[in-house]
């Protein structure tokens, strides 16, 4: 049995089919803040890095169970193309706002300057007037940029002011550089040593935030309450205890304890001895007309 092939007919005036064209991608702009919520593969991605962050023993306590607080961090960053758990080490909770270390966002300042012109430091001066002068150039400029500020102009209550005066110099020089040439890079970033006084807060079981507890306060929670003073009983000195028959007690209202008298009771029919002499006027047995004075 043979089959047999039809040639097959074509309609010049048919039209062409052309091949589909590829579709253009468009890169991540790591710069634009919303890129990373319009990319539903690299939001899903971020989502599930927060949700590993949070039930992660090593993270910061502020971060633990938390895993919208945990998206945040690793949203940043992703921005700053840095690891979410570094990141995430170097983060910490003032007053409800969530911030990151000095020496973090220095770091990240440093990796979008001019290599060949990161942040420099120069000191001078002691004390208060202790002097930084940061400079640096950011890229593709001509010049250097630089900001300056003092100890006495920038310190807080930190402590550590006074241990690395430096080195904490360098933090802040380093933010108040970005924030004047470079603000792109730590827009919305609250610091650990912004100006003025703050208090760090704690996230408690309840989601509430409150002042952490020191040492000291814990020491003097903790501490057994201190002893009573010791009743000195002054309602019942000595002198009144021995004049006191044995076989008699005296209690003293204060703390309510018993005293046993010392004195040897008395025969019946037995004085106290001679009187004393008289000294002066004696008054004598008043009879209900009045008193009669005996000279």
């Amino acid at each position: 049995m043979s089959t047999e092939v039809l040639p097959v007919k074509t309609d010049a005036s048919a039209v062409a089919i052309e091949p589909a064209k590829p579709r253009a991608v468009t890169g991540f702009d790591a710069d634009d803040p919303v890129s990373l919520y319009m990319d539903s593969a690299i939001f899903e991605q971020l989502q599930r890095v927060a949700k590993l962050m949070s039930t992660s023993e090593l993270v910061p306590a502020h971060l633990r169970g938390k895993q919208a607080d945990c998206f945040l961090v690793a949203a940043q960053a992703f921005r700053w193309r840095i690891d979410p758990f570094a990141a995430a080490q170097e983060s910490f909770v003032t007053q409800g706002k969530l911030g990151y270390q000095g020496k973090l966002i220095a770091a990240i300042v440093n990796a979008r300057l001019d290599p060949a012109h990161t942040l420099d430091y120069e000191y001078s001066g002691e004390g208060d007037a202790r002097k930084v002068i940061v400079t640096g150039r950011r890229r593709g400029q001509p010049k250097d940029r630089t900001v300056e500020g003092t100890v006495g102009g920038w310190k807080t209550s930190n402590e550590k002011w006074k241990v690395m005066t430096d080195q904490m110099l360098s933090y802040r020089g380093a933010r108040e550089w970005a924030r004047r040439h470079l603000p792109e890079a730590i827009i919305g970033i609250q610091a650990d040593e912004e100006p003025g006084e703050t208090v760090e807060l704690e996230r408690r079981s309840d989601g509430v935030f409150a002042p952490p507890k020191t040492l000291n306060e814990l020491t003097e929670r903790l501490a057994p309450p201190p002893a009573a003073k010791p009743c000195q009983h002054p309602a019942v000195p000595p002198s009144k205890v021995a004049a006191t028959p044995k076989g008699h007690t005296l209690a003293c209202p204060d703390c309510g304890a018993e005293f046993e008298g010392e004195a040897e009771p008395r025969e019946p029919g037995q004085d106290d001895g001679p009187a004393p002499a008289a000294v002066g006027p004696v008054v004598a047995a008043a009879d209900r007309k009045g008193q009669r004075r005996l000279a």
